[in-house]
């Protein structure tokens, strides 16, 4: 159930081919062959809702469905509340689905955050639901996605010391563009990008991320993201390398500092 304080994320800022789940209801499923055999978006939706549905600690506050493609790849956004978020008054909790029948990819499910400030949606991991010539997906689907659900809620405790993490890093403006830089080398952004990136660093468009720390540095990239959902979450694994390995360099620095103060 909904609560009255329920804050809800800004879904459609996150995808422009927005459409009601009837139009994904009625997009048609390839004929499986030998070695394919796709699973129906609908299906893959309405499992995933089951599988919350049976999870306590799960509620679907709302949707937002998207077809690309004449109707061959499906993107879903699931905002999800109760799951006891220590940072629950930042950020929403978003679960993603991802479907194609162009073989482009293979169905997934992933776990983001996005600011309630802005939106802007970045994912933790990504679990496959299964291979492209796996012939008894359908049958397997309920259990797979279940244990995805749980491998994704097992996983918020790492995404919550990293928010802490990185709101704790400090980063001067000479550093932030190295990051920028090294971020762009790593796949977290596009060439065209780099710009954009560090105007939003400079002059960020929420108060929220005027200071000067790796939280900040984050939403700068996420900022330019928005509105490309199909590439976040092969841009989010890039951008949390760069930003991890830094972060753990400055703990580790800082951890240098005490023992030799000691």
């Amino acid at each position: 159930m909904v609560t009255v304080n329920e804050k809800f994320l800004k879904l459609n800022v996150c995808e422009s081919n927005e459409c009601d789940f009837s139009k994904v209801e009625s997009t048609k499923t390839p004929e499986a062959s030998d070695r394919w055999s796709p699973i129906a978006h609908d299906a893959l939706v309405k499992e995933f809702r089951s599988a919350v549905d049976n999870n306590p600690a799960l509620d679907i506050v709302q949707e937002h469905h998207a077809l690309h493609r004449y109707g061959q790849r499906y993107f879903g956004l699931f905002q999800v509340t109760g799951a006891g978020r220590k940072h629950g008054d930042d950020v929403g909790t978003v679960m993603c689905l991802r479907n194609s029948h162009d073989k482009a990819f293979r169905a997934g499910i992933s776990a983001g955050d996005a600011p309630f400030v802005c939106s802007n949606l970045i994912f933790s991991n990504e679990i496959v639901l299964g291979r492209r010539h796996t012939t008894h997906i359908m049958r397997d689907l309920p259990q797979i996605i279940s244990r995805a659900i749980g491998q994704l809620m097992e996983s918020w405790t790492t995404s919550d010391n990293r928010i802490d993490s990185y709101k704790s890093t400090d980063v001067d403006d000479r550093t932030a563009h190295d990051l920028i830089l090294r971020g762009f080398k790593a796949g977290a952004c596009g060439k065209t990008q780099i710009a954009d990136i560090f105007n939003q660093w400079h002059k960020p468009e929420h108060e929220n991320f005027e200071g000067r720390d790796l939280w900040s540095l984050q939403n700068a990239f996420t900022n330019v993201w928005r509105g490309n959902s199909l590439n976040v979450a092969n841009r989010s694994s890039s951008l949390y390398g760069v930003l991890d390995t830094y972060a753990g360099a400055m703990k580790a620095k800082e951890g240098e500092l005490v023992l030799n103060a000691s």
